[in-house]
């Protein structure tokens, strides 16, 4: 008899695979599906001031993570770091003009991609799935 897999395990799973099929589809854009998160995020943030604090909040990742994607978005010419007026240690994270021309390939892929998680799932059992989800992920989520 088969041991039955964890659900931790599972998801871990399937987010292996859908990061390794991002990341062969963002190729050609010149970023990895991290960088597409980050950008993702300035780009449909409301706020006008986005600091590097911001994006380790909203994506949950820890600080030499977010320095080493931002780093590299910076190198690629995808955002512009620039001090903060109201506090001079921080810095304000903009999406370039570049980022902008990337966006609609980056929201496409991630349709996509979205359309192979739940091929043969109909309407009503994606949005079971993503209620589920949503559940899941507060149950884990850092108070």
């Amino acid at each position: 008899m088969q041991k039955r897999r964890t659900i931790g395990f599972q998801i871990k799973q399937i987010n292996n695979g859908y990061e390794k099929e991002f990341n062969r589809r963002l190729k050609t854009l010149g970023i990895t599906a991290s960088q597409c998160e980050v950008l993702d995020y300035l780009l449909g943030c409301s706020k006008e001031e986005v600091t590097q604090k911001d994006i380790e909040k909203a994506l949950n990742l820890r600080n030499p993570t977010v320095t080493g994607l931002l780093k590299r978005l910076d190198e690629k010419g995808f955002i512009l770091s620039v001090p903060s007026n109201k506090d001079k240690r921080c810095k304000n994270i903009y999406p370039t003009e570049k980022a902008y021309d990337i966006q609609r390939r980056m929201e496409a892929d991630r349709k996509r991609l979205d359309k192979l998680l739940t091929l043969g799932l109909s309407k009503k059992e994606t949005a079971a799935l993503e209620r589920m989800l949503d559940k899941v992920l507060y149950n884990i989520a850092e108070p």
